[in-house]
């Protein structure tokens, strides 16, 4: 997986169309040359803060420029905002609506680009593909409920709160713009969550909606598997089993690890997030040798020689499954969307911490050894 700077730049920037036509200095610009301003300014900056990440040594200096990064997106927001306020009847307006939408995170601008897009856009057919992917900010969660209280169409009607319920989970399994949430309200989050998938089961089971790689699939079947995952893989659930494959070709599951604190990292050679956290975590194991602990690595790799080359060259003295290729197996069961997914389980297998890195990895690991009762 792309680095998180990489991969925000990806989802927010839209195509550059090209280089501003030349205009006379006194001569305003249209609001698509205003708006493609904003998306060149966007990618030159990008651009520069990527490159000062790749050179960046410590995860301190990676953290600081990630989180530099995610302080100027709205910023670039309010700008598109602008732009799309000044004339909603433009054509270029429905984009930059979407762009400050995208980019707000859990802004007020992106609000505010919501209730614009909501109040003048909401029938725009450009919007329908894209409903899918608004439950994921705050901003887009506030559109599909305007869309789901305005349109009488039973389609966007089911979809829409399908679409709501699953970022809403999302959400509170893995915040993207904050946080982690604090437990009161992940669990309050959870539990709004399941009631409205299962109202969307129930009310528009037959209605189809897009899953990963564009497939469709009916809201009843699709529920399903978002309910499995609210009750087996999110924090205080007990990670259920799943038979991976060691380096020698033995099975392996999570369970022969119970009475230890584990850590489970979901990982692939090919995903740069994942090999930046290597020298950190052999830090840790090393530092835990004599504790109660086991660090497992299980790769999504589509051949076992590429882990088994890897590691030779990059040493990563732990426990490592292979899941048999990236499709099926544990990365099928456990639902992984992105690269690396961490559980951090207690003695009983309990998921206690997720998509943790780095020190607050430590923190949490260091947290659930101190409420290990000493053996008598």
């Amino acid at each position: 997986m792309r680095s998180l700077l990489s991969a925000a730049l990806a989802v927010c920037l839209c195509s550059l169309a090209g280089a501003l036509d030349d205009k006379k200095a006194d001569e305003k610009p249209t609001p698509a040359e205003q708006f493609k301003a904003v998306q060149k300014e966007l990618q030159e900056t990008g651009s520069s803060l990527q490159k000062e990440f790749q050179a960046a040594k410590t995860d301190e200096e990676k953290n600081a420029i990630r989180e530099k990064f995610f302080a100027l997106r709205p910023k670039f927001a309010e700008k598109a905002l602008a732009i799309a306020l000044a004339d909603p009847k433009d054509p270029t307006a429905f984009e930059a609506a979407l762009f400050a939408l995208n980019m707000g995170g859990a802004t007020p601008v992106a609000e505010k680009a919501a209730d614009l897009i909501g109040g003048a856009f909401a029938d725009n057919p450009k919007l329908k593909p894209l409903l899918s992917s608004l439950g994921d900010t705050a901003g887009g969660q506030k559109l599909l409920k305007m869309i789901y209280e305005k349109t009488v169409d039973k389609e966007t009607k089911g979809s829409t709160l399908y679409y709501l319920a699953s970022g809403l989970l999302s959400e509170a399994d893995y915040p993207r713009s904050g946080p982690p949430m604090p437990a009161d309200k992940q669990t309050a989050a959870f539990k709004e969550a399941e009631t409205m998938l299962n109202r969307a089961a129930k009310e528009f089971g037959e209605v189809e909606v897009s899953g990963r790689g564009g497939s469709k699939q009916a809201i009843a079947k699709a529920v399903e598997g978002q309910l499995f995952f609210l009750n087996n893989l999110t924090v205080g659930k007990v990670l259920p089993d799943s038979v991976a494959e060691t380096l020698d070709g033995k099975k392996a599951k999570i369970s022969d690890y119970r009475g230890k604190v584990v850590v489970l990292d979901i990982w692939a050679t090919w995903c740069p997030p994942c090999r930046a956290m290597i020298p950190h975590e052999r830090e840790l194991v090393k530092n835990l040798k004599d504790k109660p602990f086991v660090f497992i690595s299980l790769s999504a790799d589509d051949k076992k020689e590429t882990l088994t080359e890897f590691i030779e060259k990059e040493p990563m003295p732990w426990i490592h499954w292979w899941n048999g290729g990236a499709k099926g197996g544990p990365i099928a069961d456990y639902k992984v969307q992105f690269y690396p997914t961490v559980y951090v389980l207690d003695e009983k297998g309990v998921i206690r911490f997720k998509h943790v890195r780095e020190k607050t990895m430590d923190t949490a690991i260091e947290s659930l050894l101190k409420e290990l009762k000493p053996k008598s």
